[in-house]
């Protein structure tokens, strides 16, 4: 079982080895868990607490060896556009009242699929709903630490 303790965007000493490993939002959430790569080495991730993946990140050993360079895993998801930036304003502000992972960017808000949220979304009007398979970046929040 391979430890990884820390993590850099960085350009370190064999960096250019690390494998691609695909996480869903959710994976780069959890600094503690375990998993097994494609090429059935086990990876036990014991990053400090609270921390969150992004990609680009390379996972480091105890040693300092590059083992994997992160990347989001498409998933399913809505993503919601509108002609007119007061109405994703308005979006936005009732899907953060529920308190619901989200990825806000000026074109468009990105969600996890969730048919009560659908519903409130389509109430609201002006807005073009999107069931995709796409990486899924959802913003940390004011209370996250972010390390770059």
């Amino acid at each position: 079982m391979i430890i990884i303790t820390s993590r850099t965007r960085s350009p370190v000493a064999g960096s250019d080895e690390a494998i691609n490993y695909a996480m869903t939002a959710e994976m780069r959430e959890k600094a503690r868990q375990q998993f097994t790569l494609p090429d059935g080495r086990g990876i036990h991730l014991q990053l400090p607490r609270g921390s969150v993946l992004y990609p680009g990140d390379v996972l480091l050993t105890e040693k300092g060896e590059a083992i994997i360079r992160v990347i989001a895993e498409p998933e399913a998801v809505y993503t919601i556009r509108a002609n007119h930036p007061l109405a994703l304003l308005r979006a936005a502000y009732h899907l953060g009242n529920r308190h619901v992972a989200m990825e806000v960017t000026e074109q468009y808000l990105r969600i996890k699929p969730d048919h009560v949220l659908l519903h409130l979304i389509e109430q609201l009007g002006s807005l073009c709903i999107t069931e995709e398979h796409s990486p899924f970046l959802p913003d940390a929040g004011a209370y996250v630490h972010h390390h770059h």
